[in-house]
């Protein structure tokens, strides 16, 4: 009975051993299989034009991304245009579909998940930013083997990658939703159609979902990426 017990315990350490150099493995593929490591260490800003489909509505959009954690987007919506920004301390929008042209600040909550949202992707040297990853084992997602990663935050955040077991690039993304109506539910982020752009593999097309309902398609038109931006377009803009 004590050597069963024995054998058990050792059986479990080495499972969890090798469980942890899969994970590794299956990032290691994945940074391969997109342009290396470096490529995407060395990518520091991006600039996607693309198509955003809300139900019936569909909407032209312009999204500007820079490390650390700046962001700026712009939405045209019956030729006027709305601003969602974040400067590294401030998130701020502009609304004129709500009656004002006028730089409004963001709620805290907002902000808040704002912050979360880096540049770099969390996979990247994980260890040195706090985070942990998990092999959960295999999972089919819409008819597609893959790899089931959880990634623990630094914050205690969670997050699933579902990576195909043949190319290992992220097919869906699952997180729990942390503002507005749908806060608290979970979504469903399924990623598609690669294409190369500058030495990396990228997706042209983005849908998110919840309860299996689809509540916004992303579908890209171009990449630029590490144009010079300056960070003067995330900023707040004074007040005269």
């Amino acid at each position: 009975m004590r050597t069963k017990i024995i054998l058990t315990f050792f059986t479990l350490i080495v499972s969890i051993v090798v469980y942890s150099q899969d994970a590794d493995e299956i990032l290691t593929n994945y940074f391969e299989n997109t342009g290396g490591l470096n490529t995407w260490k060395n990518l520091k800003t991006m600039k996607i034009k693309a198509t955003l489909d809300q139900g019936e509505m569909q909407l032209s959009a312009v999204i500007f991304r820079k490390e650390p954690d700046l962001s700026r987007t712009e939405i045209d919506v019956q030729g006027k245009t709305i601003v969602q920004a974040y400067d590294g301390v401030t998130g701020w929008m502009i609304n004129p579909m709500m009656g004002s042209e006028e730089p409004q600040k963001m709620p805290e909550e907002m902000v808040e998940a704002m912050k979360e949202e880096k540049f770099e992707s969390e996979l990247i040297d994980y260890k040195e930013k706090g985070n942990t990853v998990d092999l959960e084992g295999t999972e089919v997602v819409e008819g597609t083997e893959t790899y089931k990663i959880k990634l623990t935050k630094k914050n205690g955040d969670v997050e699933y990658y579902f990576f195909d077991t043949e190319y290992f690039v992220p097919i869906m993304e699952r997180r729990v939703i942390k503002v507005g109506p749908a806060k608290g539910q979970e979504s469903e982020t399924y990623i598609s159609d690669y294409q190369e752009v500058d030495g990396l593999m990228v997706p042209f097309f983005i849908e998110v979902k919840s309860n299996g309902q689809s509540i916004q398609k992303l579908t890209v038109e171009e990449y630029v990426l590490n144009e010079s931006i300056e960070d003067t377009l995330f900023a707040y803009p004074k007040e005269e």
